[in-house]
């Protein structure tokens, strides 16, 4: 039988890859799940031969080498790196000192209805990929299994951590005596009923009986990115509200008290997210806590310029049963609507 050769298009290559490693999604999920694969592949092999790991820019090398044609080579370099951020944020790859990276060993992260999601080495099979990351339901074998809460970070319902972490600020309240107009102050049940930020000008807010409230530094002239937060009283003399007494918050802390400001003053807040070829489109304020934070690895940002203060983000639709949990922690609502 004579030998005979058929050039694929760039379509049918994808679409034949596509099939093979079971990657579901948009064209935006099918290249990062194309390029988590060699990621991990790459630093499975080359990097477990050599017992250093693989550097960075040989691992871009590589993508832009080997993928570039299917990818773009343009798009293939930027993207890698991209891809590379999620997976060490996640813990499916490490990276140690001088930039080599290593393949990590196999788990699976899991809610208590049974999906999870899979890191490290895992046999293939079983599972399915979107975007970066491969998803299962059911427990693969040989599979050390993690609780979704612990990879995020475990910590207490939003309402319990506020009164741990009001009983622990408290004590430390300093007598200010100072005019607020250099302040903005956290108002949620102000800013839900008259529909506008929750960060309100000091002339603007009501006294309504909330003992301590949660106010920072105006953004000019400090950092917007580094600016000091406070748990204040405040006092109203005429026209004029003032600062009775304060204590500095830890940033991180400034970042949960809000949500927890939010449950407590009943203004919790509900996300809406657009889905759409299976995947869901959400934009969500730049205020997470670093544990609840973890999840936005499962997505990637929007293409296109987006505020400063907001993520325009894109999951799979397997990843949605995770930022879903994630964001309940913070006491955050999700409705849908379909397109």
């Amino acid at each position: 039988m004579p030998l005979s050769l058929h050039a694929l298009s760039t379509s049918e290559v994808l679409a034949d890859v596509t099939a093979s490693l079971a990657i579901l999604g948009s064209s935006a999920s099918v290249r990062r799940a194309l390029i988590a694969a060699h990621l991990r592949a790459a630093c499975e092999g080359e990097g477990t031969r050599n017992g250093q790991g693989v550097f960075t820019g040989r691992l871009t090398d590589m993508i832009e080498g080997d993928l570039g044609g299917l990818l773009g080579s343009a798009e293939a370099r930027p993207l890698a790196k991209q891809v590379l951020e999620a997976l060490e944020k996640a813990g499916d790859l490490w990276r140690s000192p001088g930039g080599y990276w290593h393949s990590t060993p196999a788990r699976a992260v899991s809610l208590p209805g049974g999906l999870s999601f899979l890191l490290g080495v895992i046999p293939h099979g079983g599972f399915v990929a979107a975007g970066a990351f491969r998803y299962a339901t059911g427990r693969l074998n040989q599979t050390v299994v993690h609780g979704f809460d612990d990879w995020l970070g475990r910590t207490e319902p939003i309402g319990a951590w506020m009164a741990k972490a009001l009983k622990k600020y408290r004590p430390g309240l300093q007598p200010a005596g100072i005019s607020a107009d250099h302040l903005e102050i956290y108002a949620p049940d102000q800013a839900s009923r008259q529909f506008r930020s929750r960060w309100i000008n000091p002339q603007e807010l009501e006294l309504s009986g909330v003992a301590l409230r949660l106010c920072r530094a105006q953004a000019k002239p400090t950092s917007l990115y580094d600016r000091p937060y406070y748990l204040g009283e405040f006092e109203r003399t005429g026209n004029e509200l003032s600062l009775r007494r304060a204590v500095a918050v830890e940033h991180e802390h400034a970042r949960r008290f809000r949500f927890a400001y939010d449950e407590a003053l009943g203004a919790s807040r509900t996300l809406e997210f657009k889905h759409a070829d299976d995947m869901v489109q959400v934009t969500l304020a730049r205020d997470l806590p670093v544990e609840e934070g973890r999840v936005l690895a499962l997505g990637w940002q929007h293409e296109g310029v987006s505020p400063p203060s907001v993520y325009r983000m894109v999951f799979p639709v397997q990843a949605v049963p995770f930022v879903a949990h994630a964001l309940g922690r913070l006491g955050i609502s999700l409705k849908g609507a379909t397109s």
